[in-house]
């Protein structure tokens, strides 16, 4: 995405969150923008593909961020941990988004935007429920929905508490500590065993989580460099379009299955491909472009 791109998209998501999607003009975007209208819509063909767009770019960077914070860990402990202070820098760096999220959504007559929104905001729950189950054992399953549900009230009241006030502070330490009392209060949940408020689904009736496109294309690059393949130029530019079309807002499905089809050609990729395929047939529609 170009930087020109970003930068409409930022100002939209601030004038949106300021006033609102319906009260705010193209015209008053183009103007805090630096452009003429005309070329505000060569970007988007309207203000609703603007807002769909928003809603995409805030969860593609998350969604990108998160898969990177699952590698090279040391312990499940630490990647939860890394997770915590990745969506804590975030929300404190869009923390208009959130406002925008709550004043917008709902009630707009595009129904596939609330449920891309409803979509990414599950997967990020159970992605969470997941993650305390593994990192506090069987014992908190029963609470994971609850523990899931107090984490986003503490990251909510700090993140509220350091936009308002001006707070400077490290998102990793912060993480850290908020780790810290979510793991007091999980002790005590496991010694006292109260009721849970929430039912938590059970973790194999939910549906299983697919692995981040990007993800898989740095486990081409990784194949690629580990078997030192001899490849022709084409599986090497294929990998890195690949790797371009997937950092989009939405991405282009006839480029991807281009690319994908290209590297099924190679013995040693043609399973990362396949998977890749996968993975792209079960990314949302608001996310692509067909």
């Amino acid at each position: 995405m170009n930087e020109k791109k970003r930068k409409i998209l930022i100002a939209a998501m601030k004038l949106f969150s300021k006033t609102s999607f319906h009260q705010t003009s193209m015209q008053q975007i183009a103007d805090v923008c630096g452009v003429s209208k005309g070329s505000l819509y060569t970007h988007f063909k309207s203000k609703e593909e603007l807002l769909s767009d928003i809603f995409s770019y805030y969860y593609q960077m998350l969604g990108q961020q998160m898969a990177a914070a699952e590698t090279n860990v040391d312990s499940v402990e630490e990647a939860f941990i890394r997770e915590i202070a990745i969506r804590l820098r975030h929300y404190c760096e869009f923390h208009e988004f959130f406002q925008m999220q709550m004043n917008e959504v709902r009630g707009l007559e595009d129904p596939s935007l609330n449920q891309f929104v409803h979509q990414e905001h599950t997967k990020l729950l159970r992605k969470t429920e997941k993650g305390i189950v593994s990192v506090f054992g069987k014992d908190a399953a029963a609470y994971a929905t609850d523990l899931t549900a107090t984490l986003k009230g503490m990251l909510i009241t700090y993140v509220r508490g350091i936009v308002e006030e001006g707070k400077t502070c490290d998102p990793n330490e912060l993480a850290r500590f908020l780790f810290l009392q979510l793991n007091a209060i999980v002790r005590t949940f496991i010694e006292e065993k109260p009721n849970p408020f929430f039912m938590t689904p059970p973790l194999q009736a939910q549906p299983q989580e697919t692995t981040h496109p990007l993800y898989i294309v740095r486990k081409m690059k990784e194949t690629i460099a580990s078997l030192n393949m001899q490849a022709e130029d084409i599986i090497f530019e294929s990998v890195e379009i690949l790797e371009k079309e997937l950092l989009e807002i939405k991405p282009r499905v006839a480029v991807l299955s281009g690319m994908i089809h290209n590297l099924k050609e190679n013995s040693g990729l043609v399973e990362l491909a396949s998977e890749l395929e996968k993975t792209i047939k079960q990314m949302p529609i608001t996310t692509l472009i067909k």
